[in-house]
């Protein structure tokens, strides 16, 4: 224990040090999203081309096992990450002005990783595949995803703020996975092609990253002795927030599938489950961008550039939450049977229980990465992501138990309820919850007076996909033309210097 107290405090030393070094040219925050964006878009285009083809093919049962296995699955790969991808985006940050340091670092987290990956997955394959037969080869396959996370780099590409090559490489996956899926799954019994697809995807961007890792360290030598342990006490505090995290996100599929025996009740809440946390991907593609540039303000005492970011990401973050979740209840009730197809139709009741999980999210991923994580307050977050699970395990074991799916989506939104109002009375000395009122408020008004007509029109007329269409195409024209009409700086200065771009190039 005493050497790895050391080693911490060696590595705290060397993270002051640095913080003295010049600073550099920032990397564009709206090239990064954009390219941030563009990968968060593909990987929308996966649910979104392939869930209504998927629910068909592999039915509310199918696909409830897919679902069931995966959440096992993610339990053991949660146990070989260690909170490695928040930890090692944040001190990656920190170093991003010193390649010896950062090749140094990236060796040790990757050693680190390593050893528990090998371990995670030993155990996995020792339990599900030759302890519990049951569907062994599906376990098989969904646990490449365990064994290959270990050559998941991302963390450092958003630590440097290098999110073009985690864009390109989360395309290439996709624009391969797409059509596989539609050319090689054509029946019920096609399940384990679906899953092992579904790994290669995910496997693919990782390995694709490698050769521009290798790139970038090519030609740096490190001087100073590895040693990976010295993180593993860091990586722990960023741990224990993810696996609260994971037992309000991923524990509800699992006790559905323990409790009510049923993979039809799996089925409905993993797809109504998707679609409501599909725009979330967007939402909050710019707070992960934002968590590094935010590190990298506190490391060098730009406060007031923090406090400034926060407001805009705020007003963003709100802009969109709020119409998307009232805009989501108001067309369920057609949306869902175009969507899903026949047999779903549980999922419209867990979509209106679940669609506010957009706004609540939204704002405690904000806090999360733009005050908590980068302000080194951690060890508070995970007091409240701790409630919040506790929370959540508590409602899901009797909810669940008297309203099966319903329960658990009833348990996620008082969870994710408990745990955000818990993040802004805490964060109230740096930023108000007054605020989070008066930025909403206009946001607010435009979402009611969309709502009203969307969902009248959803209800009284025919659910066609042109009608649809329609009722989308008219509510959003109602929500941006009400904050037009009350003049919402955030929207104003945004399309202004869209329009300045546009004109501009074509000049």
């Amino acid at each position: 224990m005493e050497d790895i107290s050391k080693e911490n405090e060696q590595l705290n030393n060397e993270e002051n040090s640095s913080l003295e070094a010049p600073e550099k040219p920032q990397k564009s925050i709206k090239k990064n999203y954009i390219y941030n964006l563009i990968a968060k878009i593909f990987a929308l285009l996966i649910p979104i081309l392939i869930t209504p083809y998927l629910s068909r093919i592999l039915e509310p049962d199918g696909n409830g096992k897919l679902s069931f296995i995966a959440s096992i699955v993610s339990y053991f790969i949660l146990a070989a990450n260690i909170g490695i991808e928040t930890y090692g985006q944040k001190i990656i940050a920190v170093h991003r002005n010193d390649k010896n340091a950062l090749k140094r670092i990236t060796l040790e987290i990757f050693i680190l990783r390593f050893i528990l990956t090998a371990i995670c997955a030993a155990a996995y394959y020792l339990i599900f595949i030759y302890i519990l037969t049951n569907d062994s080869f599906l376990y098989a396959l969904f646990g490449l995803t365990l064994v290959f996370t270990v050559l998941d780099f991302s963390w450092f590409f958003q630590g440097i703020e290098d999110f073009k090559i985690l864009a390109i490489t989360n395309v290439i996956a996709k624009l391969i996975y797409i059509p596989l899926i539609f050319l090689l799954v054509k029946t019920k019994d096609d399940i384990w092609i679906a899953c092992l697809l579904t790994c290669v995807t995910t496997i693919a961007p990782y390995a694709l990253c490698i050769p521009k890792l290798i790139f970038i360290f090519k030609s740096v030598k490190v001087s100073d002795k590895i040693k990976p342990f010295r993180h593993f006490k860091e990586c722990i505090v960023y741990f224990i927030p993810t696996i609260a995290v994971q037992i309000y996100t991923v524990l509800d599929k699992t006790m559905i599938g323990l409790i009510t025996n049923s993979e039809f009740e799996n089925g409905y809440y993993e797809q109504a489950e998707k679609i409501v946390k599909l725009p979330l991907l967007l939402i909050t593609s710019l707070n992960i961008i934002m968590r590094s540039r935010i590190s990298y303000f506190y490391s060098i005492g730009k406060m007031e550039e923090i406090k400034s970011t926060i407001g805009k990401s705020m007003c963003f973050s709100m802009c969109f939450s709020i119409p998307i979740t009232l805009g989501m209840i108001a067309i369920a009730k057609t949306f869902v049977p175009i969507y899903l197809g026949e047999g779903y139709d549980k999922c419209i009741t867990l979509m209106y229980i679940l669609a506010p999980l957009i706004v609540i999210i939204s704002m405690s991923n904000l806090l999360g990465t733009h005050y908590y994580t980068p302000l080194d307050m951690q060890r508070t977050s995970n007091k409240f992501l701790i409630t919040g699970s506790i929370v959540n395990l508590i409602f899901n074991s009797f909810l669940i138990f008297l309203f099966q799916s319903i329960g658990a989506a009833i348990a996620s939104v008082i969870a994710e309820l408990v745990i955000t109002t818990l993040y802004i009375i805490f964060a109230r000395k740096f930023v108000s919850p007054l605020q989070f009122l008066k930025v909403s408020i206009k946001y607010l008004i435009a979402g009611i007076c969309m709502f009203v007509p969307v969902f009248i029109m959803n209800y009284k007329l025919p659910g066609t996909i042109l009608y649809l269409i329609l009722e989308v195409g008219i509510g959003i024209i109602i929500y941006f033309g009400v904050l037009f009409i009350l003049r919402d700086k955030f929207l104003i200065d945004m399309t202004k210097s869209v329009l300045g771009k546009v004109f501009k190039k074509r000049g």
